[in-house]
């Protein structure tokens, strides 16, 4: 089985807690690289399309109709912030797809709600406290802070 590493850089959900940056590995077979081969082509493809280039065209092509800086030159980090990256059928471009396309994408998601459940139940947590308490909670502020 081929592995894809993906690497994510931890998001903290806690303020101030440093986290070091881990690396995944994604096992994926043979006919699941294949898929991913296809679905690859399908998104150049349709990238290649929205700028009125052929189904097969370039990363050097793309950039400079996407405003993407480094122009024809972009890098990938380049091309993927002006969302015209070209992704490579290769290992390295299978797994950048994957980590940039498919699991950073949800692993946003996920903290984002996260951080809105936090918020909430915090919330939740508020309304129920009485004044003295809630000030308590807020050592240095204003009397009645929320």
């Amino acid at each position: 089985m081929r592995k894809l590493v993906l690497a994510l850089f931890v998001l903290t959900l806690s303020a101030g807690v440093a986290q070091a940056q881990e690396v995944y590995s994604l096992p994926v077979g043979s006919g699941n690289v294949a898929s991913l081969s296809v679905v690859i082509t399908g998104r150049n493809g349709a990238l290649c399309n929205r700028y009125g280039l052929a189904l097969t065209c370039t990363q050097a092509q793309v950039c400079p109709l996407a405003g993407a800086a480094g122009g024809a030159s972009c890098t990938a980090a380049q091309a993927r912030a002006a969302k015209a990256r070209i992704f490579p059928l290769t290992q390295a471009g299978r797994e950048e797809f994957t980590t940039f396309e498919i699991a950073l994408p949800k692993f946003l998601e996920l903290v984002a709600e996260e951080k809105a459940e936090q918020r909430r139940a915090f919330c939740v947590a508020w309304l129920a406290k009485t004044q003295p308490e809630r000030d308590a909670i807020c050592t240095g502020c204003d009397p009645g802070c929320p």
